[in-house]
């Protein structure tokens, strides 16, 4: 027995005759998955059972797997090497490049993969499964070749074992990698096109009154037509709120406060949703412009002995986006809950293509997160969001849909005015719902499924300035819905 030969033998078919035979079998495959598995391992197990038949192997196991071995660990380590590299991403350099390359015969196969699920995590097992069926279609004909003749078949060597550990270990690489890729495969990709988007709230105000040279900044808020029915020379009403709700109550203020530039910035913030909650219970302002509070807000309050009062202002669609390439252009609510809950996992279950979902969520006690169990999800429960699906701020949501790796997987939510006005992106489009559309006519009749109130919302036991039933009464009254409207809102 010539074992250079053998051995010769056995790796070329393992790393050439075995990928070949598997893209024969999905050639002529039907599409039913069964087939689509079958066809290959059929002609696969033919491919070596003639080998085994006619050749004469090594009586050592270890030595009639190392062939298979050899090609397990070359195919599985350029992909777990690449994948590693490349961020645990397909489309990036150097998997992008390279992979194809060097696992060129599996060519027919990865093509396969690609097509099918949009990435190549079948790949390694593809190769597990391969060396698996091949080793043993050998070793089972072998034994009954030799048994017939009265022989005596492989000797199982130690080495054997440490082969079994090896093929474990790698395996065990490859179920890691696929881990780490289900939790961090949002991260952000600075080389492809962002939306703007602000570092923190604090830069929000500050962007709103100066420019990068301390100049005043007065061109982000509306103006009234005509001389305001009310103004207000002191006793100015301290207002904080959700930064969607931002450029309205900051406009209502510029126009109808009689104060020096500094002090209007002390006294109009913009902290968020959770903080300025935080800063309406602590009594450090009056009124909070946006969303209804949470339930654990209401909760922080309560053991404070305090009652919020939520005053509607104006109406506002609570939108789904998701990136301009996806075909989808409707969901029903039933199935914004389902992919919110994780039942949906595949845009194919909803009429798109063949794509994980990646649904994103906001942080909670957010004006947009409260909404979303309130108004959407309801009696149901939101499915915990994976790392990178969780976004600490609104922008993040829609920079992560429209930005994400040029894949469109991603989904998210916002209001209207945000997603629109504030921080509009070419690269989202809004959902309708139901086939209802978030257009201001729908918002105004109610038609829209997930039509919100913007609230004016304060603590009823409170000490708050004089003026600041007077500001509620001015933005209920015709002049301020009027400039609502005029600012973008619809009013209520």
């Amino acid at each position: 027995m010539n074992k250079l030969r053998i051995y010769t033998e056995m790796t070329f078919l393992s790393l050439f005759m075995s990928p070949i035979a598997v893209s024969i079998g999905l050639v002529f495959s039907a599409p039913p998955l069964i087939f689509l598995i079958i066809a290959p391992l059929l002609i696969l197990i033919f491919v070596w059972f003639i080998f085994a038949l006619n050749a004469e192997l090594p009586e050592k196991l270890s030595q009639v797997l190392l062939p298979f071995m050899a090609s397990f660990i070359y195919y599985v380590g350029v992909w777990v090497i690449l994948f590693g590299l490349s961020g645990y991403l397909f489309r990036v350099e150097p998997f992008d490049t390279w992979f194809s390359r060097l696992t060129l015969p599996y060519g027919i196969a990865n093509f396969s993969f690609s097509v099918l699920d949009g990435d190549y995590l079948f790949f390694p097992i593809l190769i597990a499964a391969v060396t698996v069926v091949s080793a043993a279609t050998v070793v089972i004909t072998y034994k009954i070749r030799r048994d017939k003749r009265g022989k005596q078949g492989f000797v199982f060597d130690k080495v054997s074992w440490i082969y079994a550990v090896l093929f474990l270990c790698v395996i065990g690489i490859f179920a890691y990698q696929s881990h780490e890729r289900s939790q961090i495969v949002l991260r952000g990709d600075y080389g492809v096109e962002r939306v703007h988007e602000w570092n923190s709230f604090d830069e929000i105000s500050f962007m709103y009154y100066y420019d990068v040279d301390g100049r005043f900044w007065d061109m982000m808020y509306e103006s009234l037509d005509e001389p305001p029915t009310v103004t207000f020379d002191d006793d100015f009403p301290r207002l904080d709120g959700a930064t969607a709700a931002f450029p309205v109550y900051y406009a209502m203020a510029w126009n109808l406060y009689q104060i020096g530039e500094y002090d209007f910035y002390e006294n109009v913030k913009c902290s968020a949703t959770a903080q300025a909650y935080d800063r309406l219970i602590k009594n450090e302002i009056d009124i909070f412009f946006g969303a209804q509070p949470s339930e654990s807000q209401i909760a922080a309050a309560n053991r404070k002995n305090l009652e919020f009062e939520l005053t509607p202002i104006a109406k506002e669609a609570f939108v789904f986006f998701v990136n301009k390439d996806n075909p989808i252009d409707s969901l029903t609510v039933e199935q914004i809950q389902d992919i919110y809950e994780k039942k949906v996992t595949d845009w194919k279950e909803v009429g798109g293509n063949r794509e994980k979902i990646m649904p994103f969520q906001r942080s909670e006690d957010s004006g947009s997160q409260t909404i979303m169990q309130a108004a959407v999800m309801k009696d149901r429960q939101l499915a915990n969001p994976l790392m990178e699906e969780s976004a600490a701020l609104m922008e993040e949501v829609i920079s992560g849909v429209a930005e994400y790796r040029n894949y469109m997987s991603a989904i998210g939510y916002s209001f209207r005015y945000y997603a629109t006005v504030m921080n509009p992106s070419g690269n989202i489009k809004l959902l309708a719902i139901d086939g209802i559309s978030p257009t201001v006519e729908n918002i105004r009749d109610g038609t829209y499924p997930f039509t919100v109130d913007v609230y004016a919302v304060t603590v009823k036991e409170q000490k708050k300035s004089p003026n600041t039933e007077t500001l509620i009464e001015w933005i209920l009254s015709e002049q301020g819905q009027g400039f609502i409207e005029t600012c973008g809102y619809v009013g209520s």
